[in-house]
């Protein structure tokens, strides 16, 4: 379970470091990725491993509610293989969707993701960056 954990941070961390460099770099520019571009402001001010921890901390909080829904509903805290991953998927999903919209709402990192949430919306994505996480994470803990 501690290693599921770790590995989602670890996992949103990184991503959230390949996020930073994208949004800074002619790449997104020059292919018109605005979505990517929008989240410019939001990394500006702060350095790449503060925004790093700050994807980290956020991943695992809804992580664990997830973790406790899914041991109240399908008892267990971890997917062991894919029809738990399936359920505990329908479970992170619609969780992740709404905590972005917090995220948005209550302005939680600041104003600086104005312009991210205008251009992409508030929870699509948020959820999507979530789910991403636990499937990468659970792929590489499988390993383990």
């Amino acid at each position: 379970m501690l290693l599921f954990i770790i590995i989602n941070f670890i996992i949103s961390a990184f991503s959230d470091i390949i996020l930073n460099f994208l949004s800074k770099s002619s790449i997104a520019k020059s292919n018109n990725l605005k979505i990517i571009m929008s989240l410019k402001p939001y990394f500006k001010n702060k350095s790449i491993i503060q925004s790093a921890i700050y994807a980290g901390i956020t991943i695992i909080i809804a992580l664990l509610i997830v973790m406790l829904m899914s041991k109240s509903i399908f008892n267990f805290y971890v997917p062991k293989n894919n029809n738990e991953l399936f359920k505990f998927i329908a479970i992170a999903f619609p969780l992740g969707y709404v905590v972005d919209i917090f995220i948005d709402k209550l302005k939680i990192f600041g104003n600086e993701l104005d312009l991210y949430y205008k251009v992409a919306g508030a929870g699509l994505w948020g959820a999507l960056s979530f789910v991403f996480s636990i499937i990468i994470s659970y792929l590489i803990s499988m390993k383990f």
